[in-house]
């Protein structure tokens, strides 16, 4: 498939040397002549990039594709003459910078206002595109058309659809596709479930599944775009409305150097008489027929290449029956092996695949009153069909040739080049172009980009995590004692690309909601919303350091305290006690007697609590933790099996955190706990 340019909005930057008191105008692009002008174009461009210099601005090599109707801003009264003399303008200029997306790179140059003009609306241009149907919305863009092209017609085809049901309708399934290489960003694909899994964090490829450059579903915003005619009433487009019915005024020769323009040094050069004597066979443009093949299977992309061995010297310019599935060309080389004596199958030559396939385009689209490239995409012409009279096969939307969204513009763009490259312009041409009710202001492709999810991938809730959690529901209710209104709120997203907000420790003070803001790359939001209500009965402040440690929910007797969550740092531990009582005073020491004021809570760790004039003093047991590093590892587990061995003795504290099951002994039964708790199995419960 060819990319192309997309609509571009113009950002013109005024130097600032240009002389004070300069006129600026607005003008649209017509017939774009340049007068002693000249630089190297990409081909096919209408545009023409003039020069670039020291005088005006670091050398660039000044490429610019400007289209007839393009609006661009001059700014007159400013003469000026290149450092080299040559192509002067002598009533311009306006610095261009633009993104050419095609090769997705800057280009910059300058502009003779003498190529420019303003285009002009008559009443009498009014008042044909009236009577021939078409809305306010399109005259402004005929306009220019018809004043740069006065031997083109317009024709108004009113589908007698909506715009929004239209585009809905091209939303179903894989009714509209495009491979992500064509926009260069995720802004154009859908985010619908059948098109991207967020739990999994991958777009649902539709077609070519197994190669390098799946094809993806459009979303919504990008469909509109492609399917509203308005953005592609220009030069470089509107061939995608012209009939693709055969047309014989067209000597053989313009048509042959088309093709030739249309195929340039690809290998699709050697068939250029076949396509010809296809289009007069099957009464189908062979100019549209080049472009359908170029762009199907140009660039090596043999359309006899065997797959697997089979169907070996099968032909199929066009891909015809090349439908959705991790090999649709497998699929379109078994469509040309099968019979069928009307479209000339088996195409097992060149020549017939070249023929047959144009007669089947033509019985099967053009004769059905599929008759341009975008009614060929977009399957929108029944309801006109009826009003002429005439009885489809086929309701809207079914009989669609392809799926990719740009194929009609793609079109569009090779047809206009190989007239243009061959002096064609300037001939009569008629084109269709569709009209639909409740239409929009304007349409424009989606901005953006980046990698999309914003899901999580879990949440937890002081330490434990929500059970089942589903990333696609988004609020929660969690109750919390009113007497260790504490809660710590973590989570973590399905890509690493996201950002996450909302997450770390808060004391709750009255029922509110909490909320995890989760940033995709691309910048869209996805909230979570946390419920939090306060529950049970406001004890009285504690007068005592034991009534405190209970309502703090930490474990006590005379000597140890227990219950604390392996890992948990210092903090946490003053922070529960000094939420029950703010004027307690907390101090830990380590083991050594040695002031700990960061680092995670161990085994052995010693802890003061100063209260109402009462101090009292406790060491600090996790269970398993028999070392004392804070940790539950494999040398807490040899520990307690040389303890049991009798090779090494264990004592106070320490052999109160290896009797892990709390039968006061230190047995088998307390290493076999360690050991499922290292392995995963089995937590040891605090």
């Amino acid at each position: 498939m060819k990319a192309n340019k997309f609509k571009f909005i113009f950002i013109f930057f005024i130097l600032s040397f240009i002389l004070i008191g300069n006129v600026k105008a607005n003008y649209k692009a017509t017939v774009l002549n340049p007068q002693g002008a000249s630089c190297s174009l990409r081909k096919g461009s209408t545009g023409y990039c003039l020069y670039s210099d020291e005088s005006l601005s670091k050398p660039k090599s000044p490429v610019i594709w400007l289209d007839t109707g393009d609006e661009v801003t001059v700014i007159e009264g400013v003469p000026h003459i290149p450092t080299n003399n040559t192509n002067i303008c002598s009533d311009y200029y306006v610095y261009v910078s633009h993104k050419f997306y095609l090769d997705n790179k800057d280009y910059e140059g300058y502009y003779c206002n003498a190529n420019l003009s303003t285009g002009n609306l008559t009443e009498n241009l009014k008042q044909e595109f009236r009577n021939a149907g078409f809305p306010e919305s399109y005259w402004g863009k005929l306009a220019i058309l018809k004043t740069t092209h006065p031997n083109w017609s317009f024709k108004a085809i009113n589908t007698g659809l909506s715009f929004n049901e239209v585009v809905s309708n091209e939303t179903y399934a894989n009714r509209s596709l495009l491979r992500r290489s064509m926009s260069n960003n995720y802004a154009y694909l859908s985010l619908d479930s059948d098109s991207f899994n967020y739990k999994g964090d991958y777009f649902i490829a539709y077609d070519d599944t197994t190669g390098s450059d799946p094809w993806y579903k459009a979303n919504y915003g990008a469909i509109a775009y492609y399917v509203d005619p308005r953005n592609f009433l220009s030069d470089m487009y509107i061939f995608q409305f012209e009939t693709i019915s055969y047309d014989d005024s067209v000597s053989d020769d313009d048509l042959k150097n088309s093709i030739a323009g249309i195929f340039g040094d690809d290998y699709l050069k050697t068939y250029i008489d076949d396509f010809l004597e296809a289009g007069k066979y099957s009464k189908v443009n062979p100019i549209y027929l080049a472009s359908l093949s170029f762009r199907e299977v140009s660039n090596g992309a043999y359309p006899g290449s065997a797959i697997n061995g089979k169907y070996n010297g099968k032909y199929n310019f066009y891909n015809i029956g090349a439908y959705s599935g991790a090999n649709p060309q497998y699929n379109g080389l078994d469509f040309a092996a099968k019979t069928d004596e009307s479209t000339l199958r088996p195409w097992d030559d060149e020549e017939k695949a070249i023929k047959g396939g144009a007669k089947w385009i033509y019985d099967n689209y053009v004769a059905e009153g599929q008759d341009t490239s975008y009614f060929k995409k977009f399957d929108v012409i029944y309801n006109y069909l009826v009003s002429q009279g005439r009885t489809p096969s086929h309701s809207n939307y079914t009989h669609q040739y392809m799926q990719n969204i740009k194929s009609p513009s793609d079109d569009g763009v090779t047809t206009y080049r190989s007239y243009s490259n061959n002096g064609m312009l300037s001939l009569s041409y008629t084109f269709f172009i569709p009209v639909y009710s409740d239409m929009p202001e304007a349409t424009s492709l989606p901005t953006g980009g980046g990698w999309p999810n914003n899901y999580l991938k879990s949440m937890s809730l002081n330490d434990s995590n929500v059970v089942d959690f589903n990333g696609d529901i988004t609020t929660y209710n969690y109750n919390l004692d009113i007497n260790n209104p504490t809660i710590k709120i973590g989570a973590t997203a399905v890509s690493s690309t996201a950002k996450i907000d909302g997450t770390g420790t808060f004391t709750i003070t009255s029922d509110t909601t909490k909320t995890i803001k989760v940033t995709a790359q691309n910048g869209s939001v996805r909230n979570y919303n946390i419920n939090i209500k306060l529950t049970g009965t406001k004890l009285e402040d504690p007068v005592d350091i034991k009534t405190t440690l209970n309502n703090a929910g930490i474990k006590n007797n005379d000597k140890y305290l227990s219950g604390i969550t392996v890992s948990s740092d210092i903090s946490q531990i003053k922070e529960k006690i000094q939420n029950i009582r703010s004027d307690a005073v907390v101090t830990l020491k380590n083991s050594s007697g040695n002031v700990k004021n960061s680092g995670v809570v161990a085994t052995g760790d010693r802890i003061t609590i100063t209260l109402n004039g009462e101090t009292k003093t406790f060491e600090i047991v996790i269970y398993g933790d028999v070392n004392g590093d804070g940790k539950i590892a494999a040398t807490d587990y040899v520990k307690i099996k040389n303890k049991i061995m009798g090779t090494s003795s264990l004592s106070g504290v320490y052999s109160e955190a290896a009797d892990v099951d709390r039968n006061g002994k230190v047995a088998a039964t307390d290493y076999v706990k360690i050991k499922n708790d290292i392995m995963g199995s089995a937590k040891i419960v605090q």
